[in-house]
């Protein structure tokens, strides 16, 4: 994504309507980015070059760096982020203030650590980029905080900006009510959302993962297609796929890879222990719902996982309407009961091929026949 391309879009669309002191919600993780330039002394210490800093400079990343753009091109920006109580966390909120963006909704947590970007570059070539911080979920009550001031606004700004970098910031239930809000007050919208491969160095309040799994588990299907029309908006085909999933292998791995590769956002519709025991008899599943969906939940290519009773996922297709359905291999047209759905409002059917020899059924065979021989 090219920020300054969309920044310029949106800024010629405000001309276009006449506003010429637009007001900018930009919601999402705001961070410090701390460029260090020095010089290579020659001298290796275990493998790595020592680095003689000589200039430091501190800027708006991030959330936050969008803000600064808005601000300098002339709109009033309300920047709705949480940062730590820390010493990057005072640089940073300082330096909007010298810009002249108010930190009055910009939160403090306590425990958590500010998203810090340190580049080290020497004669203008970057040697190393490091980031630190806290990146695992704001708890509720701040989520909280922070949706209540995103609907205090919302109705009185003209764009919203969703800087969503998966570092915790915005939630799922955030996403929820921006994708809510915006249907009911359309805006001019953007989200900007990258994966960042960066160096991390962890803190005490750092995760392993930006995201927990858990919430990649949607029981309610209204809030998966408020969720799904927040992606819509942003630009993302939506894939959708559904299973037992019963004994995960790696032929199931396979196959939810190459059904995320068709798009950007892959659901999961996952049967229901009875809805298993419908389609594979009274001694399945081996795994009940709630690891299963754990499970699938552990996969980074799975997005969104939702239960469903029914033998058919057709009630969940035709009211997410995915972009692309995935079945596999073993199906055509012809005899896919989701077909006359998918076809009613557009969708493309695509069917993959399974690995050979990888089933939940033969490996409950082998398993079966390893007891009988010994």
């Amino acid at each position: 994504m090219k920020p300054d391309l969309q920044i310029s879009e949106i800024w010629s669309a405000f001309v276009a309507k006449g506003i010429t002191r637009p007001q900018v919600i930009v919601i999402g993780e705001a961070m410090l980015d701390c460029h260090l330039q020095g010089e290579n002394l020659g001298k290796i210490e275990s493998l790595a070059p020592i680095v003689t800093v000589n200039d430091r400079k501190q800027i708006p990343g991030g959330a936050a760096e969008i803000a600064f753009s808005f601000k300098n091109l002339g709109s009033q920006v309300i920047l709705l982020s949480v940062i730590g109580e820390d010493l990057e966390g005072h640089s940073l909120r300082q330096i909007l203030e010298e810009s002249g963006i108010t930190t009055s909704y910009l939160l403090t947590h306590t425990t958590r650590k500010t998203l810090t970007r340190q580049r080290v570059s020497v004669e203008s070539q970057l040697l190393i980029t490091i980031d630190s911080g806290s990146t695992d979920i704001i708890d509720s009550c701040t989520e909280q905080t922070l949706i209540n001031q995103l609907k205090s606004y919302f109705t009185e700004c003209d764009a919203v900006i969703v800087c969503d970098y998966g570092y915790g910031i915005v939630t799922q239930k955030v996403r929820h009510i921006i994708a809510q809000l915006q249907q009911n007050f359309p805006h001019i919208f953007l989200v900007e959302k990258q994966t960042r491969e960066v160096t991390k160095v962890k803190t005490a309040s750092s995760s392993d993962s930006p995201l927990s799994t858990f919430n990649k588990h949607i029981c309610d299907l209204e809030q998966l297609l408020a969720l799904v029309t927040f992606h819509r908006i942003a630009g993302c085909k939506i894939v959708f796929t559904n299973g037992c999933f019963d004994i995960l292998h790696a032929g199931h791995v396979f196959y939810l890879q190459r059904a995320k590769a068709l798009g950007d956002i892959l659901i999961i519709g996952v049967n229901s222990d009875n809805s298993v025991r419908s389609l594979k008899g009274p001694t399945r599943p081996i795994n009940p719902l709630e690891d299963r969906i754990q499970v699938l939940a552990a996969l980074g290519c799975v997005d969104y996982l939702i239960p469903f009773e029914e033998d058919s996922p057709s009630h969940l297709i035709r009211k997410l309407q995915p972009n692309i359905y995935v079945k596999g291999g073993d199906y055509t047209k012809e005899t896919l009961p989701e077909t006359p759905v998918v076809e009613e409002y557009g969708g493309v059917i695509e069917f993959l091929p399974f690995l050979e020899n990888r089933s939940t059924t033969k490996t409950i065979e082998r398993i079966s026949q390893s007891k009988n021989n010994s």
